[in-house]
């Protein structure tokens, strides 16, 4: 294919197009019948993972979408009906609401810290930054799993910490759009029961898929009929998500602890063995 040549503008100057390639792709294309059929297959069981531990509806479609289109696509793709099943399982745990005191200053921090991460993937290496991510992952993971846990903090060093991890999410949620890891991890060692646990993560990762969501908008990133058809995909999600929600209730919650920390060291491992194929 011919590469496209440069413009001249009346002024003189020449223009080659975005300096930066994903500005061509962060557009939505359309799904075949096909491709939807079999994602709603993969949003049913993504459905139940979230209903059930509150996370992995990201971690199940964004892979499969990545295979058809841009990544960045495929979040904006994802972006709203993951943002509006985040809003169902809000309404399933409402009772829980009195849990949102341990991350008002987590959130607060994120959400301001979101932008930031945006920018800063500007200068550095996705690849490095997952493999690090799952790193510390699969060390926190084996660390809960073989009973070890860090000393408890309180007062005003706990306040700080959950302000660092707040803006490390957020980092993290604004540069590679991943936001179940570092939200599990920080609720995980709060100790918060298993509802309170759904309610909480769903809570903050709405807010931030919220931010996301205006992001992609004001990148005209839902000007084609995409951003209609990616909302056809809640039917099997919602779904799925009733019946994890229905699943939870008979879990114990060493064993919900359990399935969040094994869920979550596959995605550690899937982040590590994924790119350092691409680093070395």
């Amino acid at each position: 294919m011919e590469p496209p040549r440069a413009r001249v503008s009346p002024a003189g100057s020449r223009h080659t197009g975005p300096r930066n390639p994903d500005q061509r792709n962060h557009r939505v294309p359309e799904l075949s019948p096909a491709l939807v059929l079999f994602l709603t297959a993969v949003l049913l069981f993504g459905g139940f993972a979230k209903g059930t531990i509150g996370f992995g509806l990201i971690v199940t479609t964004v892979p499969f979408l990545s295979m058809v289109m841009p990544p960045s696509a495929a979040m904006a793709w994802m972006a709203i009906p993951i943002f509006l099943l985040n809003l169902y399982a809000i309404a399933l745990t409402w009772a829980e609401w009195r849990a949102f005191r341990r991350v008002a200053i987590f959130l607060f921090m994120g959400i301001l810290f979101v932008p930031a991460g945006v920018r800063l993937v500007v200068w550095m290496p996705a690849g490095i930054t997952r493999a690090g991510i799952g790193v510390f992952i699969l060390i926190v993971v084996a660390m809960r799993l073989g009973g070890l846990e860090p000393a408890k903090i309180a007062g005003m060093g706990a306040r700080w910490v959950s302000a660092l991890w707040g803006c490390a999410a957020g980092l993290i949620h604004g540069s590679l759009m991943m936001p179940a890891p570092p939200i599990v991890l920080y609720l995980n060692f709060s100790g918060v029961p298993k509802d309170a646990f759904v309610f909480l993560i769903s809570t903050v990762a709405a807010s931030f898929l919220l931010v996301q969501v205006i992001t992609f908008a004001s990148l005209d990133s839902y000007t084609s009929g995409a951003g209609w058809q990616s909302l056809l995909m809640l039917a099997p999600a919602t779904l799925g998500t009733w019946l994890g929600n229905r699943f939870r209730q008979t879990l114990s919650q060493t064993i919900f602890e359990r399935l969040v920390m094994g869920l979550l060291g596959i995605v550690g491992i899937s982040l590590l063995a994924k790119n350092l194929v691409g680093l070395f």
